[in-house]
């Protein structure tokens, strides 16, 4: 029993779903454009569609609708926040400052979480891996040693705009040699992710759809 002919109808039309859109994002191989762009346009139609509910179900109902239905007299600032709302949807009259203030500040503040997290989950845990445990063995000696000089060396590279001599410039081009280096080692890694991927696709298209391979 495969996907094409099943028992189970939920099953069968899950993996039917499944299987033409994996050939639809393939299309892409063949040069069938439209094909791919639709699979891509669905996406983004089902993840908006997704985040909807989500908001939804998790913020506006609990946190607004229902508070207003149970005790309507209790908060006003509720009402006033949805009146100003409803004032401000469409109004041409308002200044471009005033539209544009909150998404500077939602910007700036996404960016400077981005940036903190970068810092705590990164840049410390590295340097953190680059000290050396109370009583060290030689190979954390030399360990320790590698990962510091690495560091370091990559931070310099990020040096711009200020004056370097010899010395210097060759200890910045080292950094971002080494920099580029780990981007490379990343994507390889990515890549062979991804190929793993392919092959749980295939694996899929043949077993479970198909029914080709046990």
């Amino acid at each position: 029993m495969n996907g094409l002919v099943g028992t189970d109808v939920a099953g069968t039309a899950a993996t039917w779903v499944a299987a033409v859109m994996t050939v639809a994002v393939w299309s892409y191989f063949t040069g069938a454009g439209r094909i791919f762009r639709l699979a891509q346009y669905l996406l983004a139609g089902l993840a908006t569609g997704f985040l909807v509910l989500v908001s939804l179900r998790e913020v506006l109902v609990p946190r607004l609708v229902s508070p207003l239905l149970a005790d309507p007299a209790g908060d006003l600032i509720p009402w006033i926040g949805l009146a100003l709302v409803g004032l401000l949807v469409g109004a041409r009259w308002l200044p471009p400052l005033a539209g544009s203030l909150p998404i500077a500040l939602l910007v700036a503040a996404t960016t400077a979480f981005a940036l903190g997290g970068a810092v705590v989950g990164t840049l410390l845990p590295q340097l953190g891996a680059s000290m050396l445990p109370p009583a060290p063995q030689p190979a954390d000696l030399v360990n320790g040693a590698i990962s510091a000089a690495i560091t370091g060396l990559v931070l310099f590279g990020f040096l711009h705009g200020v004056r370097r001599g010899r010395v210097a410039g060759l200890a910045a081009g080292t950094g971002r040699w080494l920099l580029l280096g780990g981007i490379g080692g990343w994507l390889g890694f990515l890549l062979v992710s991804r190929l793993a991927l392919l092959v749980d696709r295939v694996g899929f298209l043949l077993g479970d759809w198909l029914g080709l391979v046990p």
